[in-house]
């Protein structure tokens, strides 16, 4: 929970955090998800991803997109490059 609250006070340019926060209230509002549910599955997203490339982490977006007859969660994130087999490593949170 401290983390989700470091990164959302981090030193990114208040516009981006801005959409960030915002995009996560949307989220709630569309889908019933909690904001600290919304930041796990952001989480776990990265830790999937880490496994099979290395990625920007602080390049992740999550996003809803909305049709007349579904809701579906996109995330974007940079990929710099994959691996030939998969990585298991630990990361330092905290």
């Amino acid at each position: 929970m401290l983390d989700s609250i470091k990164r959302f006070f981090s030193d990114k340019k208040s516009g981006k955090v801005a959409r960030d926060r915002m995009q996560i209230v949307l989220l709630h509002d569309r889908l019933s998800i909690e904001p600290e549910i919304m930041e796990n599955i952001k989480n776990e997203i990265l830790a999937v991803l880490s496994k099979y490339m290395e990625i920007d982490h602080q390049s992740i977006s999550v996003r809803v997109e909305q049709g007349k007859d579904y809701a579906a969660i996109v995330s974007n994130v940079h990929v710099k490059r994959v691996f030939r087999q998969a990585h298991t490593h630990t990361t330092n949170t905290g």
